[in-house]
């Protein structure tokens, strides 16, 4: 007996080889055994031709279907910016009716929440932009006083600050 494979094509091949053996071999029998029952040569070759008539079939049934698959795939890709636009219009039509956005079956955008270390992390970050930056709040620029420095205008780079006395 010979090994068995599970692919369609060689199970076609396998069935074809059968016809082809009965043809040329058994046709001069009258009927053979087969099985339980009692069969012709032309009966054999007729279960044999169903099984590649289905076999084929379902060969053509897998092409279509992956065909029908790819061209699922492509639609989506190509749709898929305007779906989320339309999406986001929707969320933003109807966020706070979620009755509404059932019907759609979406649900409404949940307000993200902060932990502390998060929230604490995000604070020293600013404190050391402002710092490296030094920048300053409104407050905080009310308090810097200071005069004119009157090399500032001339365009030339400003002289060296000379430490001075306070005078009594």
């Amino acid at each position: 007996m010979t090994t068995t494979s599970n692919k369609r094509s060689d199970q076609l091949a396998a069935d074809q080889a059968m016809i082809d053996g009965v043809t040329k071999f058994l046709m001069s029998i009258a009927s053979l055994p087969v099985g339980s029952q009692v069969m012709t040569p032309a009966g054999i070759i007729q279960v044999f031709q169903d099984r590649i008539t289905s076999g084929k079939a379902a060969i053509a049934a897998e092409a279509a279907r992956v065909a029908a698959v790819k061209a699922d795939r492509d639609e989506r890709a190509k749709t898929s910016a305007f779906v989320r636009a339309f999406r986001r219009i929707v969320l933003g039509m109807f966020s706070e009716s979620p009755d509404t956005l059932a019907v759609f079956k979406l649900k409404a955008p949940k307000a993200g929440k902060k932990t502390v270390q998060v929230k604490a992390e995000a604070l020293a970050k600013g404190k050391a932009t402002r710092s490296a930056r030094h920048t300053m709040g409104s407050k905080q620029k009310k308090g810097v006083k200071g005069g004119t420095d009157p090399t500032a205008n001339s365009g030339s780079a400003p002289a060296p600050a000379s430490p001075t006395k306070p005078t009594a």
